[in-house]
């Protein structure tokens, strides 16, 4: 009888425990501002892309070698692992009055996945990124020609070009976080190969099938 109530006992503890375990993972995701606490309790969802091999990204100045793998961490949706957008600082408590409530903790599960979703769609088709403090830049369809324009300006600004490399800091938006981006990014893009190789590929296909196609001579 005592061998029983033990084993009773330690399967109901058994119970209590996995209970006690799927509830901690349910714990609110809390945004701590000094005295104030913004409880996010509906998250958005954990998501993980397929690698995509489209596209062109540039993080910070930085080309960003395929294959790309979108995801969302906590509040923050990320590109390869780096975090490109992060909705956490643009939370704020919901007023009761205004008819624009912005980004809540009600709402912005909804704001993260769409977030997702869009630059998922969007890798897919082709579509360049620039991501940089702040912000980011959709600058369209790229067939390598303008791949190969940034790392001409690039290595234009290496050799004392002022004038390309303020074209590239404004083409890249850094004007406001120069501070903050890598040191040497000017030279890590003129002299990324990979970059240029795939560029180049992209271009000379665009050209043939153009060829082909009776477009050009």
């Amino acid at each position: 009888m005592k061998k029983m109530l033990t084993v009773v006992t330690l399967a109901i503890c058994g119970l209590l425990g996995f209970g006690l375990a799927e509830d901690n993972t349910k714990k609110p995701y809390v945004i701590q501002r000094g005295e104030e606490a913004l409880e996010i309790i509906d998250m958005p969802k954990s998501t993980v892309s397929d690698p995509i091999t489209n596209s062109f990204v540039y993080i910070d100045g930085e080309y960003i070698d395929l294959p790309y793998i979108v995801s969302v961490s906590n509040l923050a949706v990320c590109i390869n692992g780096r975090i490109v957008t992060n909705y956490e600082p643009w939370v704020k408590k919901r007023e009761s009055y205004p008819r624009r409530t912005g980004i809540t903790p009600e709402n912005v599960a909804r704001s993260v996945d769409s977030e997702y979703q869009s630059l998922v769609n969007n890798l897919i088709k082709g579509v360049t990124f620039h991501f940089y403090k702040g912000g980011q830049l959709n600058s369209g369809m790229d067939d390598g020609s303008g791949a190969l324009a940034r790392m001409n300006l690039a290595r234009k600004a290496i050799k004392g070009d002022n004038q390309a490399k303020q074209a590239l800091i404004q083409e890249m938006r850094l004007e406001n976080s120069l501070s903050t981006v890598h040191p040497d990014w000017i030279e890590r893009l003129a002299n990324n190969t990979k970059l240029e190789a795939r560029a180049t590929k992209i271009l000379e296909a665009k050209r043939e099938h153009e060829r082909k196609e009776g477009k050009t001579p």
